[in-house]
């Protein structure tokens, strides 16, 4: 019974959306403007990088504290880790439509392999300087994560069998990012500056 409940507890954290709120306490729905999506990436997209770094340290400190809940109340953290990412992406107050997970993987991550975590961010940093694709060096980060997790043998087997879930969820979230990538349409999105 515990393994559920502390699945439940990473997917109540994580089913709060931040960076909406965010918005629309700026009078700003994300689901009408940019991408449309909830997430941290259009919150600054569209309201400026300063917002984005507020979104995307509240996005990624939900996942970090469901964890770290899970675990001291209930000695378990990989399925409150899966419970946060999943009710992030697939927000049942938003008809299970969500962000794209990558923010509160990192809160995940840095809780539970935070040496994988700093290596995969450090492929997020170069491949977003070489090609301004937040998209392409989110997949990038996703995919990273567990390839590091199990060279360095980081985390216990369930936690790196989660970051290759994982890195599955994010691909499959970004489905449409890489179809514009693959015909050249992805915009770049330069943090910093504000459209």
């Amino acid at each position: 019974m515990k393994y559920i409940f502390s699945f439940i507890i990473g997917l109540l954290f994580c089913m709060i959306p931040f960076s909406y709120i965010l918005g629309m306490l700026r009078g700003v729905d994300l689901r009408k403007v940019g991408s449309g999506n909830i997430g941290a990436t259009n919150l600054g997209r569209t309201q400026g990088f300063l917002l984005f770094i507020i979104g995307f340290l509240l996005d990624a400190a939900k996942g970090y504290a469901a964890v770290l809940l899970s675990s001291s109340l209930l000695g378990i953290d990989t399925l409150a880790g899966a419970g946060a990412i999943l009710g992030h992406v697939f927000n049942p107050v938003f008809r299970f439509h969500g962000g794209k997970g990558v923010a509160t993987t990192i809160g995940v991550a840095v809780a539970l392999v935070f040496k994988s975590f700093v290596h995969a961010l450090g492929i997020w940093l170069i491949v977003y300087l070489i090609t301004f694709l937040v998209s392409l060096a989110s997949i990038c980060f996703g995919l990273a994560l567990p390839i590091f997790s199990i060279v360095f043998q980081e985390g216990t087997i369930g936690a790196r069998i989660l970051f290759i879930f994982i890195a599955v969820m994010i691909v499959y979230a970004h489905r449409s990012n890489l179809a514009r990538i693959l015909h050249r349409k992805e915009p770049k999105t330069i943090l910093w500056r504000r459209k």
